[in-house]
């Protein structure tokens, strides 16, 4: 039986001069990823992001209502691809109005046509006041062809809770896109992806994007590269990499995704974190605690 692949796409930001250049590339990926047999193709947050190339200047309010108007569109879209190159697409997020506010959510389409969504619970202090976005209140876990996976976007995978909750939802495989534009934001979120994996004996699977849109006061200037960790412990490589990208370079970045071995992980490690942990301990230590 062959071990499935995942891909994470690192996705170059740069002018564009029409809506289909920007369905080309995309589609480019997801081909790129299809001809590697993957059978899970990871983007970035704000995926999206480089349509505001193709508009005036606009203020914050007007970007996240007119990336909002592209909802159907994009999802339509990726879920061709999905359903077209039979393989699970992480459309990296997408910012979509949702109730009295916009929030910053995650779609995984799957070869059947299935849509399946996590907003962004933790929004950093840019996404709050200046994109006024809303944040997510809970957590999921999705059944793929290649495992139960789960989605921490970006600075959500920075809070140890956070991959703690899902792994005791079963959550084999974490997919983080990812958004960083500078490298302190890059390896705060790369250690902290690594970190969660050896915590919770898991894969982590981190894309970004990079590059930059002169002129758009939306678009920073992006730092990343794709990468997927497993635990640094049997039977897996010491340091825990699967595999990793270029820095700043656009590809599309693949590993193995072995549950056998990540079963053998869990049973037969030198160490378990994720099993020897005690609770009862926390608890009290908690309750000594000032407030």
């Amino acid at each position: 039986m062959t071990t499935p692949l995942v891909g994470t796409v690192t996705y170059e930001l740069k002018p564009l001069q029409s809506y289909e250049e920007y369905w080309q590339t995309v589609q480019m990926h997801v081909q790129s990823a299809q001809r590697q047999n993957v059978r899970l193709l990871v983007f970035p947050e704000y995926q999206t992001a480089q349509l505001l190339a193709l508009q005036p200047v606009m203020t914050h309010a007007e970007a996240v209502a007119y990336l909002d108007g592209f909802t159907e569109e994009y999802v339509t879209r990726f879920s061709q691809l999905a359903q077209e190159n039979e393989l699970t697409i992480l459309g990296g997020t997408h910012i979509v109005k949702e109730g009295d506010g916009y929030v910053n959510k995650a779609y995984l389409f799957y070869p059947d046509g299935r849509v399946e969504t996590q907003n962004k619970v933790h929004t950093t202090p840019e996404e709050r006041k200046v994109w006024d976005l809303k944040p997510g209140e809970d957590f999921a876990v999705f059944d793929t062809e290649i495992g139960k996976v789960a989605i921490l976007t970006c600075y959500d995978i920075e809070f140890p809770e956070t991959a703690r909750i899902v792994a005791d939802m079963g959550a084999e495989i974490i997919l983080c896109p990812s958004y960083t534009d500078a490298p302190a934001g890059f390896y705060r979120v790369r250690y902290c992806a690594q970190a969660r994996a050896v915590e919770n004996q898991l894969f982590v699977v981190m894309s970004g994007l990079v590059g930059s849109v002169p002129g758009v006061e939306q678009i920073d200037m992006a730092y990343s590269k794709g990468a997927v960790f497993a635990p640094c412990d049997y039977p897996f490589p010491p340091d825990g990499i699967l595999s990793e990208g270029m820095l700043n370079a656009s590809m599309v970045t693949t590993a193995p995704i072995d549950l056998v071995r990540l079963n053998e992980n869990r049973t037969m490690g030198n160490v378990s974190p994720y099993f020897d942990r005690k609770p009862e301990v926390y608890a009290k230590q908690s309750k000594s605690l000032p407030l």
